[in-house]
């Protein structure tokens, strides 16, 4: 005890403070070493793309392609165009922001949060109904307006996106009223946050009909993506006469003015192979602005 009160009174005083000190040294030589190795090994440059939903089957065919095709990587959000414009007034960290309007992109300009003149129509959605327990009588899905609203008045439970978030939801909303049957189908309304959302409830059993984006109605192999396609029914492609377009605009945000990655993307949309991935999943192609 004496031996070990000794060697305790010799490490007090500057004693302590010195071996203090020299650990303190050695482990910041450590954590220099690790963040060094850590910063050399850095993960490839990469933009956060915010999606709208409705996109989002594409979206992961693009990520591939745009993948193999550079050095950069794409982190996928999605949600609901008001929601994520909302997020992104708020600081959410998105690099490139896919719309499913020119609204929103449009007020991200105006309050200063874009890099001036990178905002373009990337595509122009198309709405379609769709009627997973009906059996086609032959191989071909679509069916009339005609046959289309007989089974809107028939069915229990109508499904479609929130129009107050969701793009789609509005074009929806828009649908039934030109129709003239928004009064009397409005109890049986089942909404979803986001055209996602939407598609899940109605292939869940949850609605028997339901608005969802036409790419949803009719996706094609080559995609291979992991997204649920419809493998039944039928669907009703809606006259686009009836709502208001949906012209989907591609905007840069001004953190991402920097940003290769980011930039990279903006352009490969432009590229034919993006464009026809596009088509293939039901998308057409305007640049007319209102």
């Amino acid at each position: 005890m004496k031996c070990l009160n000794n060697n305790l009174n010799f490490i007090g005083g500057r004693g302590l403070v010195r071996l203090i000190f020299n650990t303190i040294v050695v482990m910041l030589i450590i954590v220099g070493s690790s963040l060094s190795s850590f910063t050399m090994s850095a993960p490839r440059d990469h933009a956060a793309v915010g999606v709208a939903s409705n996109f989002m089957p594409t979206i992961e065919a693009l990520k591939k392609d745009f993948e193999q095709k550079t050095t950069f990587t794409l982190i996928i959000i999605a949600g609901a165009t008001g929601k994520l414009y909302a997020q992104i007034r708020h600081g959410a960290p998105i690099d490139v922001f896919l719309a499913a309007d020119q609204a929103r992109p449009e007020q991200l300009d105006r309050d200063g949060l874009t890099v001036p003149g990178s905002r373009f129509c990337y595509v122009t959605g198309r709405l379609a109904v769709w009627f997973p327990n009906r059996t086609p009588n032959s191989e071909r899905q679509e069916i009339s307006q005609k046959d289309a609203v007989a089974l809107l008045r028939d069915s229990p439970r109508i499904a479609h996106a929130n129009a107050a978030v969701a793009p789609y939801g509005l074009a929806s909303v828009q649908t039934l009223q030109a129709l003239g049957l928004i009064e009397e189908v409005k109890s049986r309304i089942v909404r979803g946050e986001n055209i996602g959302q939407t598609f899940g409830i109605i292939s869940s059993g949850n609605a028997d009909a339901g608005f969802i984006a036409l790419t949803q109605a009719v996706q094609q192999k080559p995609l291979k993506t992991s997204f649920p396609a419809p493998r039944n029914g039928q669907y009703w492609l809606v006259n686009a006469t009836l709502h208001e377009p949906i012209y989907q605009d591609a905007v840069l945000l001004r953190r991402a003015a920097n940003n290769p990655a980011a930039k990279a993307f903006m352009s490969y949309l432009r590229s034919p192979a993006a464009r026809e991935i596009m088509r293939v999943a039901g998308y057409s192609f305007s640049d007319q602005r209102p």
